[in-house]
């Protein structure tokens, strides 16, 4: 089952490398006047033909170049081209299934993979490692053509061609493949804050998706649940994949991503598994009465306050991180649910408004000018401090002056983070003001109806 990937290796030597063999082993002490890309370039072409990892050598090969000049010969493309700067190289690797292959047939599967992928226009060197319980071969790709001195141009569409080729080699030799290749779906934070239980546009998709099948008894009335909570959907049975797109969002979701309980399928016997007395439910929820008409009414009299305070506290009402009015969560308006993952940002946020009873942005501006001011003066005053430390002066008023020192340090942190806060403030005002009408506008339409 053969494993593919590839990654570009720029002037400096990126992440990936970090366990390549150390400097005594890829510097030569007798020239050191490479530059930082030639180095990258060394190094990465000396870990994939690391003797102590391919039997010294042995299953090392090359295309469009000699094995013991490789680097040389990279170099002088890229300098014929006049391309030196930026990519110097790509770093792919083609890794098998325990020991699946042999040494020899692992390297020959490599070598056809590199001859029919880049053998035409690129130098590349093939080395196969026999150090780990799976056998793997390296490719180092130029990243310049000698052919026609273009780059090598790394997208979706040439790593599937890899992978394609690879399982087609691999086939070819009687070996196993990857059948449905899947990720995970979504980026590394949204999977990261999932698999934490805290509220993405996913999970809250779900959420919306679960809420309207339980009401629901059929499709139709499915779709106005749906529809109720601010979704747009397309269940064309023509197209392949169902999706939604929540509100305040351009980008759809194919709910089938969700996970087995949301496919159409799914869905769909879901919906009919409902007992009748789902309806019954449906139409208490609709009549019913919601105790925050006037919320806003509510807050301005509690509060007494006007401008950016009013808005950022309510907003905090609104996502129940005010201390005596906890909403829950569940129940929140599908607008403010992305913003749960925000709450001690806005929490923050308000607090600062209060402290410095900022009402409109004009005054916004002017708490930030009198923080830049004082952050001159601490910063002069700490520099003052730091300068008598340093004379030649009694143990005491050295420590005195040090001691005072990182007292003005801890002022500037503190300042330094309030001046982030504003800047804040000014970025989200506008959209917590147009989630807030948002959120008002539909409670008017719950009231109507």
């Amino acid at each position: 089952m053969a494993v593919t990937k590839i990654w570009p290796i720029r002037k400096s030597i990126s992440a990936p490398l970090d366990y390549v063999q150390n400097e005594e082993k890829t510097a030569n002490p007798a020239v050191q006047t490479f530059t930082e890309g030639e180095q990258a370039l060394e190094d990465v072409i000396e870990y994939a033909a690391n003797e102590d990892k391919t039997e010294k050598k042995f299953f090392v090969s090359t295309l469009n170049c000699n094995k013991r000049y490789a680097r040389d010969e990279f170099l002088t493309v890229k300098k014929q081209f006049n391309k030196e700067g930026g990519i110097v190289a790509f770093h792919g690797y083609q890794s098998f299934a325990g020991h699946e292959v042999t040494p020899e047939q692992a390297h020959e599967i490599g070598v056809q993979l590199a001859r029919e992928l880049w053998g035409d226009r690129f130098q590349v060197v093939v080395a196969t490692h026999l150090n780990t319980a799976n056998l793997h071969n390296h490719f180092i790709i130029n990243s310049i053509s000698f052919k026609d001195g273009k780059r090598y141009h790394d997208c979706k569409d040439t790593y599937r061609l890899m992978r394609e080729t690879s399982d087609r080699i691999c086939l070819e030799h009687g070996l196993s493949i990857v059948e449905n290749p899947k990720g995970r779906g979504v980026s590394q934070y949204l999977y990261n804050l999932e698999k934490a239980g805290m509220p993405t546009r996913y999970n809250v998709a779900r959420q919306a998706i679960d809420e309207s099948i339980a009401l629901s008894l059929n499709l139709e009335e499915f779709k106005s649940e749906l529809r109720s909570r601010g979704y747009i959907y397309r269940f064309d049975p023509n197209r392949k994949y169902w999706t939604i797109t929540p509100p305040g969002w351009k980008k759809a979701i194919r709910i089938h991503q969700l996970g087995e309980d949301y496919t159409r399928e799914s869905i769909e016997r879901r919906i009919y598994e409902n007992d009748p007395s789902v309806r019954i439910e449906r139409t208490r929820q609709h009549y019913r009465i919601p105790n925050n008409y006037n919320l806003r009414r509510r807050i301005d009299r509690i509060m007494g306050r006007s401008g950016l305070e009013k808005l950022y506290l309510r907003y905090c009402y609104e996502l129940g991180i005010l201390p005596k009015v906890r909403q829950n969560p569940t129940h929140l308006h599908i607008v403010l649910k992305e913003d749960l993952l925000k709450c001690d940002q806005y929490s923050e946020q308000a607090k600062l408004l209060c402290k410095y009873h900022v009402n409109t942005d004009s005054d916004l501006e002017h708490v930030m000018e009198d923080i830049r001011e004082r952050m001159k003066v601490l910063t002069a005053e700490r520099d003052q401090l730091r300068n008598k430390a340093r004379r030649v002066l009694p143990e005491e008023e050295i420590a005195e002056a040090k001691e005072k020192a990182a007292e003005k340090t801890t002022e500037l942190k503190e300042l330094r983070r309030e001046l982030k806060v504003c800047g804040q403030i000014q970025e989200r005002s506008s959209q917590v003001e147009e989630n807030l009408k948002i959120v008002d506008a539909d409670r008017m339409k719950e009231r109507e109806r």
